[in-house]
């Protein structure tokens, strides 16, 4: 399963790798409301993802969009809903192992990026951010998941549906990242 997920999402992975804002994070160029519109970005895929996957896996849901949500709240943007972006369902426990796949996985990359933030002048003023943190409890939740994945078998349908839904993932994540404030 696992490296079927890694051999389809590979492609779009990389390409959304360098479609956001969160390169400006690396290179301390981001500005705060270019920070603000990255971290909204993130709370509305996450939020409609994790909202999927606990119908089918409540104990891995996880709890990015609350962080990202506590995020936004220090950056003056209170409440965020994610109810109506896009159409993202999850029809079954492999779709939604897929899914889990793809917002776990992004925990490590999200480590990283954390370690930047504060090296980033316009946003030193930030207090410790709970989404980009930097972390190493943020991937407890990648761990726990490659376990869980480890530990069982699949067969053949399950494994295309969780890869499919993986790459409809990293899609629903593209989409949120061509938003601008004034789409929402």
């Amino acid at each position: 399963m696992l490296n079927r997920l890694r051999e389809a999402t590979a492609d779009l992975h990389k390409k959304l790798e360098g479609e956001n804002l969160a390169n400006k994070i690396m290179d301390h160029s981001i500005g705060l409301e270019e920070y603000k519109l990255l971290l909204y970005q993130n709370f509305l895929a996450y939020c409609k993802v994790e909202k999927e996957i606990s119908r089918f896996l409540p104990g891995q849901a996880g709890d990015k969009a609350e962080k990202l949500k506590a995020d936004l709240a220090g950056v003056g943007m209170h409440d965020p809903e994610c109810d109506t972006f896009s159409d993202f369902h999850c029809e079954n426990e492999a779709e939604a192992l897929g899914a889990a796949y793809v917002i776990e996985g992004s925990a490590m990359g999200g480590m990283v990026i954390g370690r930047e933030v504060s090296k980033c002048g316009s946003l030193e003023h930030l207090s410790s951010q709970t989404f980009f943190s930097g972390t190493r409890d943020s991937i407890k939740g990648w761990n726990k998941f490659l376990k869980s994945l480890r530990s069982r078998e699949f067969t053949e349908e399950e494994i295309e549906q969780a890869a499919y839904k993986a790459q409809e993932t990293f899609r629903l994540f593209e989409k949120a990242f061509k938003l601008e404030f004034s789409d929402c």
